[in-house]
């Protein structure tokens, strides 16, 4: 968006509007620090930081800004597995606050940091649970739980003094915390970095305790020293040394408050240079106090404008409100581990907003609004509604249930006296059938309304379900192989090559080689694939290449021919149907065919939803039936207003075994070869987006040279699917796409073009 347009000399200069340059420059620093915040570390292994942070910033721009800078630092300083664990955590967290953010309830000072510090604890009790629960364990994690709490609600203080204070003199004694614990957070992580044998992290700490002194006296001097010191003790894990370090100096330093800067910078150093000859013994102090002495000399180079304008460095305009731009944008920004679940949300989120009808729950209201309308200017009005109300209103109450029970009211439903005595009972009776159909959509709007609240809590179930499994998952160590690691190490000596090398089974039994080194690439080479393949015995490929490092896996025994064919429906120029393969980082290769209601555009667009939903659980590895169970729930939800809903048929096969399943929605019989014989498999469950029980499962085994065929219901015409089974029969194994395009043109034969159809053939084989 661009609102101004200047010159200089010839060319235009655009500019950004001051709000939207705010928001973005809010966004960036709250990236950053979640980014830098995920990197401090207490009690040597809590890292807690960077999600308080992310449940202080909200569900706008700035909360997803705070969620991708914590996943990105939590991944970079601790690795996927560890990091993982806080980057679920950050991702609860945002969800609660992207829910219930326009609720009353979040407003509430104490309820984030409860919300934060509850979804830490369970996420990391699972965590704790499977490495053990030694006592330094449990005081870790009750620790960590107390603070998360604390560091959210000091945190909301620091930034309220950014976001609501410009203009005020002074801060209150807790948001003096806050702003101290943003602070010293920030430092915690800078303390691992090293500029010149020096850790930036304490020589920033004691610039800003000497500063702080300065500015604020003693007792500012000593809490930021207070606070400094322990920070740096607990990132490193040490005695209180580095608190005595900075908080007597801060204290001392604060006497010589406001005066002459080398004074006060003397005073600090002085004093600094005893606490670290007291505190450590022998020589292990002079780090230190070099370390007091860089941050004393950057305080004195730091420029007079820059010391006058400290107290207001963090003040900034209130920002703009956010709209829900941001809440939409929010699904594709997300980490591909919750990308399932965002598009479920999506379908959720459009479900809730439906407008509500007209009219109340109250069935005997509909007669006065009918009387509203039509007996408002009968010359009859007075004598039915004021001198024989009671008789009207008997009368009304007889025809009601009658009305209720067959959906719409007839002349026949009121007695005769009634009826023979109402000179309008035509526009009456209309009125009142209008009304009653308000009324019966808004009984079946309530009933969805519960549904829809019923899915929201088993999605959310699911959710900490798939997190519980990937926690277990994660904590297990690679189960690593020596035997064959050790040959691995003996034939890269053999081709000159050095570096380091880890072999180990992956979580589903499967063979994996990391070698980083000098050349380690050229381990991808076809034929050196083939040679490292016999040293450890099992067939190998390259999962990824890159300068000096390789990553390869154990190969599949077995591969899949595949070929497909489909027509659409007669002068429809859409099909329906739509269908894709893929295969999982386990070798199970997925085959996904959906037929969407009716035919065209429409039909089309809820199978393709169906099939990327579905891509997306099952590539996370959401277990089939949940998945299935999950994508019915959201298509039903999806088409509650307009109805619809597609047939869904999974086959499911495990390269590596021959093992899998045939899973069904409502979908047409899938026909399956084993060596001469042709088995049909048919189910009766319902497709997805209608009420009804779990997916029909069929459990199989594949061996080479088996055939599978699915269709769709336009393929067949009623019972007789002699001559497909006779296609499959009769099927020379060479090519399937030729198998999947015979049948296309006989099924148009035979069924006609009256429905969209599709096709696809498959054939199982040996990898060469």
């Amino acid at each position: 968006m661009l609102t101004k347009e200047n010159t200089m000399g010839d060319r235009p200069v655009r500019r950004l509007p001051q709000s939207l340059a705010l928001r973005l420059s809010e966004c960036g620093v709250r990236f950053l620090l979640a980014a830098v915040l995920a990197g401090a570390e207490l009690l040597g292994g809590h890292s807690l930081f960077a999600l308080a942070l992310v449940g202080v910033s909200g569900p706008g721009g700035s909360g997803i800004a705070a969620l991708l800078g914590a996943a990105l630092g939590y991944l970079s300083f601790w690795g996927l597995a560890e990091g993982l664990r806080y980057v679920a955590a950050s991702m609860m967290v945002y969800a609660i606050a992207l829910a219930l953010g326009e609720f009353r309830i979040y407003q509430k000072p104490w309820f984030m940091p409860v919300v934060a510090a509850s979804l830490n604890g369970l996420v990391g009790f699972v965590y704790q649970s499977a490495m053990g629960w030694s006592a330094a364990g449990r005081v870790g994690f009750v620790t960590e739980v107390i603070m998360t709490a604390g560091a959210v609600y000091l945190y909301r203080l620091a930034f309220d003094v950014w976001e609501k204070r410009r203009g005020q003199e002074g801060l209150s004694v807790p948001q003096t915390a806050g702003v101290l614990l943003l602070a010293v957070t920030v430092a915690m992580t800078l303390a691992r970095v090293e500029v010149a044998g020096h850790s930036l992290g304490r020589v920033l700490c004691a610039s800003a305790t000497l500063l702080a002194a300065w500015k604020g006296g003693a007792g500012i001097g000593a809490a930021a020293g207070v606070a400094a010191g322990l920070a740096m003790d607990l990132a490193a894990s040490t005695a209180p040394w580095y608190t005595l370090a900075y908080s007597f100096p801060g204290l001392f330093a604060g006497l010589f408050s406001r005066q002459n800067r080398l004074l006060c910078a003397g005073a600090y150093l002085l004093s600094g240079a005893a606490a670290v000859f007291w505190t450590w013994p022998g020589s292990g102090g002079f780090p230190a106090l070099r370390e007091l002495a860089v941050g004393t000399a950057v305080f004195l180079l730091l420029p007079d404008k820059l010391l006058r304008r400290f107290t207001s460095l963090a003040a900034q305009e209130v920002p703009a409100g956010e709209d829900g731009r941001a809440r939409r944008l929010a699904a594709s920004q997300l980490g591909e581990t919750a990308s399932a679940f965002r598009a479920v949300s999506s379908a959720l989120r459009s479900a809730f907003r439906r407008e509500e009808p007209l009219n109340d729950g109250d069935s005997a209201r509909l007669f006065d609004r009918a009387a509203d309308r039509v007996c408002a200017k009968c010359r009859q009005r007075e004598r039915c509604w004021q001198r024989e109300y009671q008789t009207t209103r008997t009368a009304l109450s007889d025809a009601l249930p009658l009305m209720l029970d067959r959906g719409e009211g007839r002349p026949e439903d009121f007695p005769p006296h009634f009826a023979q005595r109402c000179v309008r009972l035509d526009a009456f009776l209309a009125a009142a059938n209008s009304e009653l159909a308000a009324l019966l959509q808004r009984r079946r709007y309530d009933s969805r309304v519960r549904e829809s609240r019923a899915a929201v809590c088993a999605q959310y179930g699911e959710l900490a379900a798939v997190l519980d499994r990937a926690a277990v998952e994660l904590a297990k160590e690679p189960a690593v192989d020596v035997r064959r690691q050790r040959l691995v190490k003996r034939h890269m000596a053999s081709l000159g090559l050095e570096g380091r090398c880890a072999v180990y089974s992956d979580r589903y039994g499967h063979l994996r080689i990391e070698v980083d080194g000098p050349g380690a690439e050229a381990l991808t080479a076809p034929e050196e694939l083939s040679k490292l393949g016999s040293v450890v015995g099992c067939p190998l490929r390259a999962e990824e290449a890159a300068k000096d490092a390789a990553r390869l896996a154990q190969r599949e025994p077995l591969m899949v021919l595949a070929g497909g064919a489909a027509a659409g429906r007669d002068g429809t120029p859409v099909s329906g149907d739509a269908g894709l393969w893929f295969k999982d980082d386990a070798g199970v290769l997925s085959f996904l065919l959906c037929d969407g209601m009716g035919s065209g555009a429409a039909a089309r667009s809820d199978s393709q939803c169906a099939l990327s939903l579905l891509e997306k659980f099952l590539r996370a590895g959401l277990p089939t039936g949940e998945a299935l169970k999950t994508v019915g729930e959201a298509l039903a939800l999806r088409g509650e207003e307009e109805g619809g809903f597609t047939t869904v048929d999974l086959l499911r096969l495990d390269l590596f075994t021959g093992k899998g399943a045939v899973c069904k929605l409502g979908a047409a019989p899938t026909y399956l070869r084993r060596g001469a014989s042709v088995e049909r498999l048919a189910g009766d469950a319902l497709p997805a987006g209608l009420a009804g029980g779990g997916p029909d499962e069929f459990p199989l085994e594949l061996a080479a040279g088996d055939c599978v065929l699915l269709v769709t219901d336009g393929i067949l015409s009623g019972a007789d699917d002699l001559w497909l089974r006779s296609l499959l029969a009769e099927f020379d194994g060479l090519s399937p796409q030729a198998l999947a395009a015979q049948v296309l043109s006989e099924s148009g034969k035979r069924a006609g073009g009256g429905d969209d159809r599709t096709v696809i053939a498959l054939k199982l084989d040996v990898r060469e």
